[in-house]
C-alpha cells in the first residue's frame, strides 16, 4: 500500500520526542539517585569518622584514668587523672581566709616583717589619728609554732535600731604562722578584736602534711596542711579543688565543698526553671545527656549533663553534679561538681569544639564522679594534739 509522507514524519517526530522525554527524566532520576547516595555516603562516612573519634578518644581517657592519684578536699576525697594538674583555693575555716606558702623560716620572718611595717605606714600617712594603722601587733601564742598577730584598721561606726543609736566597731585580722617549712596566714576584714583568739584555737590544731599524704585523723584539708579534730566550734569551712589535663586546654573541672544553706532550690528545680524560660532556639541547641537523681559513695545528689551547640556551630558538653548537705553542718556541705569542654583558653575568646568525644566525656565524667567520697579517719584517741591553744583563747560560733 502507498505509505503517506506526512503521517509517517509525525509519528517519526512524536516517537523522537517520547524518547527524548524518557532520556530526560532517566537522567533526572539518575541525578536524584546519585543525590541521595553521595547524601548517604556523606553521612556514613560523618558517622564512621565519629565513630573512629569515639575509639580513639575513649582509649585516651581509658589510659588517662589508669593510674589515678587521690586528692583531700576538706573532709572529702576525690580520685583524678595522675598526671592532672591540680590547685585548692578558697580556702576558709570559721570565716577566716586561708593562704599557705612553702617557705624557710627566713624568709617567713622577713615577709612579715615587712607587712608590719607597711601597714603601720600606711595607717599614720592615711589618718592622722592613728587608728587606720595599727591596733595591736604580737607575737603568736601557740606551742611548735612562730608568728605575729596584726590587728590594724580600727573603724568605728554606727547604725539606727529605731529612735536608738547604736555604736559599731571592727577591725581587720591578720595571723600569720610558721611550721615545718609552711607558712599559713588566716586573715578576715571585718572581724572583732578577740577573734584572734579563735584563730589561735585553728591554729593549735593544724597539721603539716605532704602534698600528696591522705591524713587518717578526722579534720579539714587545706593546701599543705590539715585542721584537724577536735576543731572549736565553728559552722563554715570552704574549699575548690581545680583540675586542668594537658593536651586538653578546653576542659576544666571544680570540686567545691562550701557551708550549706538548704534554703535554695535543688538543681533539678533549677534546670526545669531555666528550661521553662528558655527560647525555642536555646531548646534546640542544648540536649541532655543525663538528668535525675544521682546517689554517690553514700552522698545523696543530683546531676544534669548537657550537649551544647554554639551559635558558632561548636560542640561542648557542660556537666553538673550537686549534693545540698546539712545546714550549718561542717560534716555534711554543699558540694558541688563541675565540668565543661569547648571553653576557649583565651581570656573572651569564642567557645571551641571539645577536645573529647561526647563518650570520651561522659567517660571522664564517670570515673572521677564515682570516686568522690567521705574521707575514712581513725579514732581521734589515737591522734593526740601536737599543741593546746593559748589559756586565753576562746571558742567562737
Amino acid at each position: 500500500r502507498p505509505v503517506d509522507a506526512g503521517v509517517s514524519g509525525q509519528q517519526c517526530a512524536r516517537t523522537f520526542s517520547e524518547r527524548m522525554t524518557a532520556m530526560t527524566q532517566s537522567r533526572k532520576l539518575g541525578w536524584r539517585a546519585l543525590i541521595v547516595l553521595l547524601a548517604a555516603l556523606a553521612c556514613a562516612g560523618t558517622w564512621a569518622a565519629g565513630q573512629v573519634r569515639s575509639i580513639r578518644d575513649r582509649s585516651a581517657v581509658a589510659k588517662m584514668t589508669e593510674k589515678m592519684k587521690t586528692v583531700c578536699v576538706g573532709r572529702f576525697l576525690v580520685d583524678v587523672p595522675a598526671h592532672a594538674d591540680i590547685g585548692l583555693s578558697h580556702e576558709m575555716i570559721d570565716g577566716f581566709e586561708l593562704d599557705t606558702v612553702e617557705e624557710s623560716e627566713t624568709s617567713f620572718r622577713e615577709r612579715v616583717a615587712a607587712r608590719e611595717a607597711a601597714i603601720g605606714t600606711h595607717g599614720v600617712a592615711t589618718d592622722s589619728r592613728g587608728t587606720g594603722g595599727m591596733v595591736e601587733a604580737r607575737d603568736l601564742r601557740v606551742p611548735n609554732m612562730v608568728g605575729r598577730i596584726l590587728v590594724y584598721g580600727r573603724t568605728r561606726s554606727y547604725r539606727m535600731d529605731g529612735n536608738r543609736r547604736v555604736d559599731d566597731e571592727w577591725v581587720s585580722i591578720e595571723v600569720h604562722a610558721h611550721l615545718n617549712g609552711s607558712s599559713i596566714a588566716l586573715s578576715m576584714k571585718y572581724a572583732d578584736q578577740p577573734d584572734v583568739y579563735s584563730a589561735e584555737a585553728l591554729l593549735a590544731r593544724l597539721h603539716p602534711r605532704d602534698p600528696d599524704e591522705i591524713p587518717s585523723i578526722p579534720g579539714f584539708c587545706i593546701q599543705h596542711a590539715v585542721f584537724t579534730e577536735p576543731l572549736p566550734p565553728h559552722k563554715t569551712e570552704h574549699i575548690v579543688m581545680h583540675l586542668g589535663l594537658p593536651g586538653h586546654p578546653d576542659m576544666g573541672l571544680a570540686l567545691s565543698s562550701t557551708p550549706s544553706g538548704q534554703t535554695g532550690k535543688s538543681l533539678l528545680e533549677r534546670v526545669a526553671e531555666t528550661d521553662a524560660e528558655a527560647s525555642a532556639d536555646e531548646t534546640l541547641r542544648v540536649t541532655k545527656l543525663r538528668l535525675g537523681k544521682r546517689g554517690i559513695n553514700g552522698i545523696a545528689g543530683e546531676e544534669v549533663l548537657e550537649r551544647v551547640r554554639e551559635l558558632n556551630f561548636t560542640t561542648g558538653y557542660g556537666f553538673m553534679g550537686e549534693a545540698l548537705g546539712t545546714k550549718d553542718d561542717p560534716m555534711h556541705p554543699y558540694l558541688l561538681l563541675n565540668m565543661e569542654t569547648g571553653t576557649n583558653p583565651r581570656p573572651r575568646g569564642n567557645p571551641v569544639d571539645s577536645s573529647l568525644h561526647e563518650d570520651a566525656v561522659l567517660a571522664l565524667w564517670d570515673s572521677i564522679s564515682s570516686t568522690i567520697r567521705r574521707r575514712p579517719v581513725k579514732r581521734l584517741e589515737d591522734h593526740p594534739p601536737s599543741g593546746k591553744p593559748a589559756a586565753s583563747s576562746r571558742d567562737r560560733t
